[in-house]
């Protein structure tokens, strides 16, 4: 009978509700808690940072209290010492405030390879190696000589090269190649709406060298395409070899390359920009 007197009494729903709305607050702080730890549904755009060099972004306020890491560094002349040339994530991304950026930077002091023996391989293979062993082209110079587009000598500054060289990574190598005997001549490719790296490779291994270089706007290593070239392009256009060919950039963010190509074609040349 007590316990059932208890039981029906106003004091029993009175510790009752108390009971029931301690527990609710308990559940809501905590839930309020976790969200703070977790920033639940708090998301933040990922800056772009190429370009950027690593020693002044450590000293920048950025929002989001982003924390970069380094993971790796490499040699690109593109870019100054130091400045960030891949991350993840990727800009745009959306991430957590807190989270952990992953950068590769460009090396403060380029890496020492070993000079490859480039002798008797083809132009492409030649260019092939160099790539391998992250060295650039310098030029190609051509002399009489019955095998064609063979490498005949490999030189930095002048001086020949034994393979096997200690040479800084990323140093410009000249390629000495055969023109054949005869007064021979190589087709220009087209190159119009090509990016840098895609026509200087193109150039290279058609034989030619790269000329000059001209950016109407500004040079951005992702968006600059060629909307000119020299010598032009046509079904007959034919230079020597090592001759060099000039090129002049547009961004595609503020021209339209399908159109002029579409010109291009429309002229019966029948050429579409090719890539390696």
């Amino acid at each position: 009978m007590g316990l059932l007197k208890f039981l029906s009494g106003k004091t029993f729903y009175k510790h009752l509700g108390i009971a029931f709305l301690l527990i609710v607050l308990v559940i809501w702080l905590t839930v309020k808690a976790l969200d703070f730890y977790t920033q639940n549904g708090e998301h933040l755009k990922v800056p772009g940072l190429i370009g950027v060099n690593i020693y002044e972004l450590k000293h920048k306020a950025l929002p989001g209290n982003f924390d970069f890491v380094v993971i790796d560094s490499v040699y690109d002349d593109h870019f100054g010492k130091g400045e960030i040339v891949l991350q993840d994530p990727a800009p745009g991304s959306h991430v957590k405030s807190g989270r952990k950026i992953y950068v590769t930077i460009v090396a403060s002091q380029p890496e020492m390879v070993a000079m490859p023996d480039l002798v008797d391989l083809s132009l492409r293979q030649a260019l092939n190696e160099l790539k391998a062993e992250s060295l650039k082209l310098d030029k190609l110079s051509y002399v009489e000589n019955f095998a064609k587009n063979a490498v005949l000598a490999q030189r930095i500054d002048g001086d020949t090269l034994a393979p096997g060289t200690p040479v800084l990574k990323g140093s410009s190598v000249e390629l000495v190649l055969g023109m054949g005997l005869g007064n021979e001549k190589a087709d220009v490719p087209f190159l119009i709406g090509l990016t840098e790296s895609e026509a200087i490779a193109l150039i290279n291994n058609a034989s030619f060298n790269v000329g000059y270089l001209k950016y109407q706007d500004s040079r951005d290593k992702m968006h600059s395409r060629v909307y000119k070239q020299q010598p032009g392009v046509d079904e007959k256009q034919k230079a020597a070899y090592g001759a060099y060919v000039d090129l002049w950039f547009r961004s595609d963010q503020f021209f339209n390359f399908d159109s002029l190509v579409d010109v291009y074609n429309s002229d019966t040349l029948n050429l579409i920009p090719q890539k390696l």
